[in-house]
């Protein structure tokens, strides 16, 4: 087997000295905080953060650190990137991403990246704006005026669609149904097994209980599709220009063993899937929470269209507008400030590291919640307020790298942020000059901290035709 096909193995829990550790909220008898971390996690997170910027919790039988100070996530990211990694922090992940770019670590990860990062140059993303514009047009030409729809899942739909045909050239309305269900039976079960206590996790998923059947049932569907693909596409050559495509094309340059220049199936399928999620999941999240700010900060979803009709004037964007659109962009970034589509992200340390002048031992799990540290008021003032004047040249040059990180950082940052960026404002654009959002009254927002950050019950919105 080659040496870069899987993760290298990860080193035991952590026995550590309780007398040395950083602050920490008080614990329960025997669990700890489990049932506060399982059940009630963001008021507890961010409870927790007021510990101090390097803080114990106790989840038990698990140790967990959170970093709450940018410098601390630079220390996490940055300094100390070779001696940390992905690991167990994703593991449930990993029953459906295999191991793709976000859930691999070592040489398998470090050889991934250099396959893939020339297929994100900005030059070749910008060919997949046509797509973008146009299935967004074509989207919002069933909307109806003062119709109730649930933006959620508008937003989910248009980028399903979006990411089947930039990622696998499909666009068949029955295909691309059946690949967005088959990947909510695989959410719905990480939303299931992260809600069990660790220890029962392994054992969770080798029970016949239906979300499990349900989630093998969906992962095998996106198998048969993926591999089938690629199949196809080995057949009858690699012509098409989609991610798929330039995935089987690529090569490492750097390999010294020729079978290691190209990627395996089984490497394909998983960074394939990776991208569906990313691409799918996290850019709707973010359209969905900007579509809410705009809808309940009247005036700003007014100089938002106002933009709109000066630069544009009616016509389709294109990525040659979006320096241009330098207000839409400032409500994206503020949007993505206070609720980041991934609300938190983590290491395992593979090393003994230093963090903030504590020893933390090898196998401790670190969490760096964006969710939390982009609504510091060290950082930004009147934290909770949808302000997106605050992104001027000055403000963004004294603020601190990792104060705002809503694409991570350091060597793992997303490797598809301008994919994502591009898309979201080509999104808000194409809609925005036709459409105003009206939020209704009557539906209380609350937030769902899964691996990415929805609303609770959806996102009802009134929609109103711009005249």
């Amino acid at each position: 087997m080659s040496t870069i096909s899987q993760n290298p193995a990860y080193p035991p829990r952590p026995v550590v000295d309780r007398t040395a550790l950083p602050p920490g909220p008080p614990e329960w008898p025997v669990v700890g905080q489990a049932f506060q971390y399982l059940f009630n996690l963001l008021p507890f997170i961010h409870g927790a953060a007021t510990y101090g910027d390097l803080v114990t919790l106790s989840v038990k039988p698990t140790l967990v650190y959170l970093v709450n100070h940018p410098d601390l996530v630079q220390e996490l990211f940055v300094t100390n990137h070779r001696r940390v990694g992905r690991g167990r922090t994703v593991e449930t992940l990993q029953y459906l991403l295999g191991y793709g770019l976000v859930t691999s670590d070592g040489p398998l990860h470090l050889r991934q990246r250099r396959l893939m990062q020339p297929q994100f140059h900005h030059r070749r993303i910008g060919g997949y704006a046509e797509t973008m514009t146009a299935f967004a047009g074509r989207h919002m030409e069933v909307w109806e005026d003062e119709a109730r729809i649930d933006l959620a899942g508008e937003m989910s739909d248009l980028t399903l669609k979006i990411v089947v045909k930039t990622l696998f050239d499909l666009e068949l309305p029955d295909t691309v149904r059946r690949i967005g269900a088959a990947f909510e039976l695989a959410n719905d079960y990480i939303k299931v097994r992260d809600n069990q206590p660790p220890a029962l996790r392994s054992l969770f998923h080798r029970l016949p209980l239906p979300f499990t059947r349900r989630f093998r049932r969906g992962l095998a569907y996106l198998d048969q599709t993926v591999y089938g693909l690629i199949a196809e596409r080995r057949r009858h050559g690699l012509e098409s220009e989609d991610l798929l495509s330039l995935l089987l094309n690529a090569r490492d340059e750097e390999a010294n063993d020729p079978s290691e220049a190209v990627m395996t199936d089984q490497q394909v399928r998983d960074e394939a899937i990776t991208l569906f999620a990313a691409g799918h999941e996290t850019t709707a999240m973010a359209l969905t929470w900007t579509w809410y700010l705009l809808a309940t900060h009247p005036d700003v979803q007014a100089r938002f269209h106002a933009e709109l009709d000066d630069i544009l004037g009616g016509r389709t964007p294109t990525p040659e507008d979006l320096p241009n659109l330098t207000f839409t962009g400032r409500v994206l970034t503020e949007s993505m400030r206070l609720y980041p589509p991934i609300w938190s992200t983590g290491r395992m340390t593979f090393e003994p590291i230093t963090l903030g002048g504590y020893d933390i031992p090898a196998g401790a799990f670190v969490i760096a919640p964006p969710l939390v540290i982009h609504r510091d008021p060290r950082w930004f003032d009147d934290p909770l307020a949808f302000h997106p004047d605050r992104w001027t040249a000055e403000f963004k040059e004294q603020l601190p790298r990792f104060a705002y990180y809503p694409f991570g950082g350091g060597p793992r940052v997303c490797i598809g942020d301008g994919f994502a960026w591009m898309e979201a404002m080509l999104i808000l654009a194409t809609l925005g000059q036709k459409w105003a959002m009206r939020h209704d009254p009557g539906h209380r927002i609350e937030l769902l901290p899964l691996v990415s950050l929805r609303p609770k019950d959806g996102m009802p919105m009134f929609l109103e035709r711009r005249r």
